[in-house]
């Protein structure tokens, strides 16, 4: 069980250097969260989940070498006790139709960031997700909700 007064391991997984750095300086400012490693495609975020088992994932939406809804089924097949965070600096566009949000959804994925968040809202959401809360809003629920009713069509 995970406590309060653990640190929260964090992988963070995105192909720009420059993103995985200013990452790296908000988190950095939370006492009770780690970066044990940092990850710019597919094969790299299996290896690096398999050697360090993260408490959170924190993964870029567009990775070289895997789609994230794979990557997800994965991780839930082999370290369920990760939990997996999506970045994205495309939130409505990228899932407009609803498709991807609700495919990352059913791999089991814990919440969808948008990257314009700010530094304590990530912070905050890294550790809401560390103690098992899922961070899908109300918004997100109804267009993967409105997605399936109109697959199912």
């Amino acid at each position: 069980m995970f406590t309060d007064t653990d640190v929260i391991t964090v992988l963070i997984a995105d192909d720009h250097y420059m993103t995985r750095e200013g990452i790296r300086s908000i988190l950095g400012r939370a006492h009770d969260i780690e970066i044990i490693g940092e990850a710019e495609e597919g094969e790299e975020i299996k290896q690096k989940v398999a050697e360090l088992r993260p408490r959170i994932l924190l993964l870029d939406l567009h990775m070289p070498n895997l789609t994230p809804a794979q990557l997800e089924k994965w991780v839930r097949t082999n370290y369920p006790e990760t939990i997996t965070l999506v970045l994205t600096g495309h939130d409505r566009k990228a899932y407009r139709s609803g498709m991807l949000l609700t495919e990352m959804m059913d791999a089991g994925v814990s919440g969808y960031l948008e990257k314009s968040i700010r530094s304590e809202q990530l912070i905050a959401s890294i550790r809401r997700a560390a103690h098992g809360e899922s961070l899908f809003d109300q918004d997100q629920i109804e267009r993967a909700r409105r997605w399936r009713e109109e697959v199912a069509w």
